[in-house]
């Protein structure tokens, strides 16, 4: 990237003007107040839970990944309402695992630290982070999140909502 033929001055000037837009979009977030009406949780019970249950088990798939008693045990307690729904159409903390190969065969695992069409880069087990030139290795990842974006052209305004009802149970 070039140097900026800019003052001290203007530069900081730059900052806090990125920063005020920062605040402003995030204050029309999903979160912001923005003049947006909230979602109180109780406009997202409108579902039937024994078909969100049903759904979770079955169709869904959901159950090949979670468990009710293991990784979503007391999720309706960590999450409520919109959260709780954001969380389960966007799973922000599911973190992708790697598996490099290299020229020689050795295979380095690790969490995803960064992708690109250039670069592949992971955490190893003790918390090093290493990186690889795209074209000198292959790698396969595991995007757990991925599996949440494929259903979205799946499910149905009934699957969700009903989903939800379930997964608000789970205290």
């Amino acid at each position: 990237m070039p140097p900026f033929d800019r003052s001290d001055q203007q530069i900081a000037s730059l900052v806090a003007f990125i920063h005020t837009q920062q605040r402003s979009a995030a204050a029309m977030g999903p979160r912001g107040t923005g003049g947006r009406k909230g979602v109180d949780p109780s406009d997202l019970q409108t579902g039937n839970v024994e078909k969100g249950r049903r759904y979770f088990e079955g169709a869904g798939g959901c159950s090949s990944c979670h468990s009710p008693s293991g990784d979503l045990a007391g999720v309706a307690s960590r999450y409520k309402g919109l959260e709780l729904e954001e969380q389960m159409l966007y799973p922000r903390h599911a973190k992708s695992k790697v598996t490099v190969t290299l020229a020689s065969g050795q295979e380095i695992a690790g969490t995803l630290a960064y992708l690109d069409e250039f670069t592949v880069g992971l955490t190893n087990a003790s918390g090093v982070y290493q990186s690889w030139r795209t074209r000198d290795v292959k790698y396969k990842l595991d995007a757990p999140a991925e599996a949440h974006v494929e259903l979205f052209s799946k499910y149905t305004d009934d699957d969700v909502h009903d989903l939800m009802a379930y997964l608000q149970t789970l205290r």
